[in-house]
């Protein structure tokens, strides 16, 4: 009788395998990650960016409208019947406008009434305060000549950037 001999085929064992497994994902997240950081600083810098021109735009609307009051109201923010901001009638008028997150608008609205629609403006919010100045020796009961515009830029409630403009209106 003569003995056989048996050969095994030598294969991948459990271990092995995931050895290989464990060192595929660790490279492929190596490769990834910087990628993903990379789109969030895209997402990031593009939002700063809308955050930048959409605060200038608001102040530049605001500056187009005159100093005083066309109807002589002397308290500061909207007058009565001066409820959206299509018929705020002078500079003043914006003070405590709101729009965007967490508003009763829910989006922020652009120069022309429009929507804005870019998807870096999700969460984004805008407020303005608007304050008379008096100079140093002016008589507090005389009008003022300055009035301070802050427009502040918010995301996820958190402040972003707050632009301010000094306007001068000679007596």
């Amino acid at each position: 009788m003569r003995a056989r001999h048996v050969t095994f085929r030598r294969g991948m064992t459990l271990m092995e395998a995931l050895l290989a497994s464990t060192l595929l994902a660790m490279g492929a997240s190596a490769i990834v990650l910087p990628f993903t950081a990379a789109a969030q600083n895209e997402e990031a810098d593009a939002r700063r960016t809308l955050t930048v021109h959409l605060a200038q735009e608001m102040i530049e609307e605001i500056v187009s409208k005159p100093f005083n009051d066309p109807q002589g109201g002397g308290d500061v923010g909207p007058e009565g019947g001066e409820i959206s901001r299509g018929l705020y009638d002078n500079i003043d008028d914006y003070h405590g406008y709101a729009d965007g997150y967490g508003q009763t608008i829910g989006e922020i609205v652009g120069l022309a009434g429009q929507l804005i629609d870019n998807p870096a403006a999700k969460y984004l919010s805008r407020h303005v305060a608007t304050t008379y100045v008096y100079v140093a020796g002016q008589d507090s009961g005389d009008d003022p000549n300055f009035i301070r515009i802050d427009v502040t830029m918010k995301y996820k409630s958190d402040e972003m950037l707050t632009l301010t403009r000094m306007v001068y209106q000679p007596q």
